[in-house]
């Protein structure tokens, strides 16, 4: 019974925690786009360190496939987030991305162009 106990608090522990941008996430898919783009990266090719103090992404971009799109490309981007009643938007230069999902686990950020426009999927 006492091993019972002890799953739940973690599990309660997780779900407790607030999910955050301020960490490292691997980039593992990479869907849509005019040519109709679906593609996966092993995690760890390609990351986006968030540092909230500094409002700055470093990305680093070791993909050495032939996709056709793997993201933004090596460097430190400024970014803001944001928030309004109906969605969140982490804004990278010119470039809107809405927050569709955000977990302990996993980040998916979508350009919401209908035609032309990506979806990255992260995990942590």
């Amino acid at each position: 019974m006492l091993l019972a106990q002890s799953c739940n608090g973690d599990d309660d522990a997780q779900q407790n925690s607030e999910p955050t941008l301020n960490t490292t996430w691997s980039l593992i898919n990479v869907s849509g786009g005019f040519a109709g783009v679906d593609d996966d990266f092993e995690s760890g090719i390609i990351t986006w360190h968030f540092n909230n103090e500094a409002s700055e992404i470093t990305v680093i971009n070791n993909d050495t496939s032939n996709a056709i799109h793997s993201g933004y490309a090596s460097g430190t981007y400024t970014y803001e987030v944001i928030t309004t009643p109906n969605d969140t938007t982490l804004v990278i230069g010119n470039t809107d991305l809405k927050i569709t999902t955000l977990t302990s686990s996993q980040l998916i950020l979508d350009e919401g162009m209908i035609s032309d426009g990506f979806q990255y999927t992260f995990s942590r």
